[in-house]
């Protein structure tokens, strides 16, 4: 029942507005002053600059050091001159950096979406050279080259030239799905999603990076099927019952349907926090809960 007095909008109209908003939220993130990391070769490798995005509301910044740069020391530069700032962490796996900042800045607190999974196939903006662009999430890349990457990457393509690393891509509520990750030729990168950014940061503070989940079993990555080879005695995978021959169909949330699946999934496990695990053995199902154990030293 419509009531007295209240304007009703049309969903054409709804529509519009909605994207009013977001235009209106992307001009005023151009607008914002952006701050950049400048990276020194490491020997025998390559300078990079990257952009620099808020991770938390407080004093936390997110950006990426490309392979060849060294990830330690970045300066930061905005307009207005040098930002303060150290580095609290780098993970060379996913070469995400992070840093405190020691002064103050003019970056906008930005919220993250919890999982770039539900983006694929739809339209991220970003602000590249102060205007708002338009760029689509295509699929995710698990491996070039023929080899397989630690974490899948969000294939994206713009209607312009990519921007530098560390660039936020927003979704449609401006929230940060992705930051660029590296050019891969004409208008396409690859992205690190958002729940990577999730998984390292929540080891930074307390280990300076990444902390490994480890379950003690072996896939053959020979082998498109995920099908275990090995399980390591008195391991978390053992002490749960898997057994070789197992085909592995599922870690948590992530589907698992072939070898660079597992490999992402393990990328997203937390020592001594509980996963189910999908097993398939002779044609039977099974789900079991493993809690993954850090990482063995070699």
């Amino acid at each position: 029942m419509e009531h007295p007095g209240c304007l009703l909008l049309s969903r054409p109209t709804k529509t519009i507005v909605s994207l009013l908003a977001v235009w209106v939220a992307l001009l005023s993130m151009a607008a914002a002053e952006s701050v950049f990391a400048d990276f020194s070769a490491l020997p025998g490798g390559k300078p990079c600059r990257s952009e620099v995005v808020p991770a938390d509301g407080k004093s936390l910044l997110v950006t990426v050091a490309m392979p060849g740069a060294k990830a330690s020391e970045p300066v930061l530069q905005s307009a207005g001159g040098r930002v303060q700032a150290r580095v609290i962490g780098h993970d060379p796996v996913s070469r995400l950096v992070f840093l405190r900042t020691e002064g103050t800045t003019t970056l906008k607190p930005v919220e993250w979406l919890g999982d770039a999974r539900g983006t694929v196939g739809g339209t991220l903006h970003a602000a590249v050279d102060g205007k708002p662009v338009k760029c689509r999430a295509g699929g995710w890349v698990k491996q070039v080259g023929g080899k397989v990457l630690p974490l899948a990457l969000l294939q994206v393509s713009f209607d312009t030239a990519v921007p530098p690393p560390g660039t936020p891509l927003l979704d449609a509520g401006n929230r940060v799905a992705a930051v660029v990750f590296q050019s891969v030729g004409g208008n396409t990168c690859y992205a690190i999603p958002a729940e990577a950014v999730h998984r390292v940061r929540r080891d930074v503070g307390e280990s300076g990076g990444l902390k490994r989940g480890w379950l003690g079993l072996t896939l053959d990555p020979a082998s498109r099927i995920p099908r275990v080879v090995r399980v390591l005695p008195d391991s978390p995978a053992s002490k749960a019952g898997v057994l070789t021959g197992d085909v592995l169909m599922g870690v948590g949330s992530r589907a698992v349907a072939e070898y660079a699946d597992a490999a992402n999934a393990f990328f997203y496990l937390v020592p001594g926090e509980a996963v189910q695990i999908r097993l398939m053995r002779a044609s039977q199902a099974y789900e079991m809960s493993l809690t993954p154990a850090g990482q063995p030293r070699n």
